[in-house]
């Protein structure tokens, strides 16, 4: 179990991922893979930090019409507060 530091750690990286890759939509399970070469954490905890920054305006749902897998993109707003190092 991730302790405060590390779930605060994961969003920055979780963020920075999505920022890095803007053009795509990800589900957790690929932001896990992607993010898991800097640091180790499960799907669970990636999806926990992905609707974390979604639910703070950093990210926006793409609707998946195909089946039931949540799929993130990063929002202008997302862009910014990476941009700006928050």
């Amino acid at each position: 179990m991730m302790n405060p530091q590390q779930k605060e750690e994961l969003r920055r990286l979780v963020l920075r991922y999505l920022a890095e890759r803007a053009a795509l939509s990800y589900n957790s399970a690929s932001v896990q893979r992607g993010v898991s070469r800097e640091m180790a954490h499960t799907i669970p905890e990636a999806a926990e930090a992905l609707e974390l920054l979604l639910d703070l305006g950093f990210l926006k749902l793409v609707p998946n019409e195909l089946g039931a897998s949540r799929y993130y993109r990063i929002s202008a707003a997302g862009t910014l507060a990476y941009e700006r190092g928050e």
